[in-house]
């Protein structure tokens, strides 16, 4: 007896994803409690490490960098990298890539609502003027657009067809440049700490969204390109 659930030349299945749905939805869901956790804990004010450490990066974090970093996390710049990224992803015939993009640039969806619900105050020397829809501290979102720019990016040039080496050293440049954006958020006096640790956390959930988005419109292109090859002799 055949079973019904086999594959047959007339009802192919969908190739398998290269993401786990079950290792993805594991990590969001474990991001998601800790920017919940943190987000009640700084509601009642800054915590220890909110005071203690901002001097301490002031004291060393250059000025030139906290100018670069900061404008590089801008709303503005994030849309034009999310934006030219879709674009060229389109033209290379990536399509799975193309939709992470543009998932991405609805971050600050997520982003806004968080900051709406914790409601926290900037610290005292914020002059922060770029705020779309409040103001408020939590989380970063300059973070949260500079893990999704540098995730999105290093998935971009330096995942398909790379070699460990590559992979590693593609990483690395990108939790730099992520580090870099937050430690200037911080520096500027425009963030807490904290509000760097959230921005991480949703940006991390937010990229592997994206990913998982990504990965399931590429799956999708790969089942309508077989369906459209004329059958076998």
């Amino acid at each position: 007896m055949t079973n019904s659930t086999s594959p047959t030349p007339d009802r192919p299945t969908d190739p398998p994803g290269r993401i786990d749905l079950r290792v993805a939805t594991s990590l969001v869901a474990v991001l998601l409690v800790g920017l919940a956790v943190i987000g009640l804990g700084v509601r009642s004010g800054p915590l220890p490490i909110d005071l203690s450490l901002p001097p301490a990066i002031v004291a060393w974090y250059p000025q030139a960098f906290t100018d670069v970093f900061d404008t590089l996390g801008t709303l503005p710049v994030f849309a034009a990298v999310m934006v030219a990224g879709a674009i060229l992803a389109l033209l290379m015939r990536r399509p799975g890539l193309a939709a992470a993009f543009v998932v991405g640039l609805g971050a600050e969806a997520p982003s806004t609502l968080v900051k709406l619900i914790v409601d926290r105050g900037r610290p005292p020397a914020s002059t922060e003027i770029e705020a779309f829809i409040t103001a408020a501290s939590y989380p970063s979102g300059h973070t949260v657009r500079a893990v999704l720019m540098a995730g999105l990016i290093v998935a971009a040039v330096a995942w398909r067809g790379r070699s460990v080496v590559v992979r590693f050293v593609a990483v690395i440049v990108g939790a730099g440049f992520v580090g870099l954006v937050g430690l200037a958020r911080i520096a500027s006096g425009q963030h807490w700490p904290t509000d760097v640790l959230g921005g991480l956390m949703l940006g991390g959930a937010w990229l592997t969204i994206c990913m998982v988005v990504g990965d399931w419109v590429d799956c999708r292109a790969t089942t309508r390109a077989r369906l459209s090859q004329p059958p076998p002799p």
